[in-house]
Formats: structure tokens, C-alpha cells, sequence
């Protein structure tokens, strides 16, 4: 895994199209919609992957797997960056834009915290420190060469070092699956609304 750096506006915006790519043509589980449900076109599936990975990037939490970029991956909380204020702001902005203005918006974070909030908030207020998948995405040519395990072995690793757990959230039951099959416990499913679930998962660290 190597941490990205030196990447030029045209780097931050390829990385950011094969994100939403990715994003966009998954095949979703057939009893949820995911983030499709609230972004319908790919032009706006850019706007808003573009602004987490923009953000992300400045802040010195974006990863790929080689110089390759099989695989991307955003990590948030303890030992490693948090998103500044300013790149924070930027990317709220952009994120109403592609969720089709403000009341949308407010909608989409209502459904997506809903059922008493999202596993990082209930980890908050129980004070408990954390690493956070923020985004996980193995490109449509590399997936199935075992591109996800590398990534999630990686957060496991850092999160084993700091002694807290690893935590995420996800909107499709088959991904669920597959991070729990890759060590990760399910904590609990939250209905967000008609075919919009959230999946917590966790993942406590080992102790040596």
C-alpha cells in the first residue's frame, strides 16, 4: 500500500472517474438501491466521489494499493489524517450539488443516520477511539485478485498498532458479506428507507 502523493489535477480526477465508476455499475443486492437511490446519473456520481477524493487526498488519507491503483483506499480516525475544515467545507458543497441541492441532501444524511446513527457516531458517544473505511474500491479489472484483502489487511495492521478497532459502514448486503468474510463482524443492519439499508461493521483489534 502506498500513500498518494504528488498527483496532479487530471491524477486526482482519474482517480476519482474509475471511484465513481465503480460506484455507479455495481450490481446492487436486489433488496437495496445503495447510493444509486440518491444519485441517478454518473455525471453526478463524479461530482460527488470527486469531492470525498479531493478532500481525502489533501488531507493525506488516500491510499492505493501500487502504482498501479488497483485499488483505493480512504482511511479516517486514530494514527492516521482527519479531513481539514476548508477541504471539509469544499466537499459538502459539492456534495449537495450532485444530490440535487440542499433539501436532498438533508434527506440523504437523515435516511443515512437514521435507526440511532451511524456505528462511528455511536462509537463517539460511547468514547471509544477507532480507524474508519471511509471508502474501499478495487477496480472493475482487478477485482477478484485479491486487491480487497490487501487493502483491508493494511487498515487491520494500523488499527492493530493504535489498539482500536477497525469500523465501516456499507449500503449492499453482498458487500456486507464479503468484509465480513475478510474478518469484519456485523453489528447491526439500520433501514434507512424503501430498499436503503446501512450495514455497521466492526472489527476489534488483536491483542498481541
Amino acid at each position: 500500500m502506498i500513500k498518494m502523493r504528488g498527483l496532479s489535477e487530471t491524477d486526482i480526477k482519474t482517480i476519482s472517474g474509475q471511484i465513481a465508476d465503480a460506484f455507479y455499475d455495481y450490481s446492487y443486492n436486489e433488496s437495496d438501491e445503495g447510493l444509486i437511490k440518491y444519485i441517478g446519473t454518473r455525471e453526478n456520481m463524479y461530482i460527488y466521489i470527486g469531492a470525498i477524493v479531493k478532500a481525502a487526498y489533501k488531507s493525506g488519507m488516500l491510499y492505493a494499493t501500487s502504482e498501479n491503483r488497483e485499488g483505493f483506499l480512504v482511511l479516517s480516525g486514530e494514527g492516521v489524517n482527519s479531513i481539514g475544515f476548508s477541504d471539509g467545507m469544499k466537499m459538502i458543497i459539492a456534495e449537495k450539488k450532485a444530490l440535487g441541492g440542499f433539501k436532498k441532501m438533508k434527506h440523504f444524511i437523515s435516511a443515512c443516520f437514521s435507526e440511532g446513527g451511524s456505528i462511528e457516531t455511536r462509537m463517539k458517544k460511547s468514547k471509544r477511539k477507532f480507524l474508519r473505511i471511509e471508502v474501499l474500491v478495487v477496480r472493475k479489472e482487478y477485482q477478484k485478485q485479491g486487491f480487497m484483502k490487501q487493502m483491508m489487511d493494511y487498515a487491520y495492521e494500523l488499527a492493530d498498532k493504535q489498539g482500536v478497532p477497525v469500523i465501516l459502514d456499507t449500503d449492499d448486503k453482498d458487500k456486507s458479506d464479503r468484509y465480513e468474510h475478510l474478518g469484519m463482524k456485523l453489528d447491526r443492519i439500520r433501514n434507512c428507507g424503501e430498499k436503503f439499508h446501512m450495514y455497521d461493521l466492526i472489527r476489534e483489534p488483536k491483542v498481541a
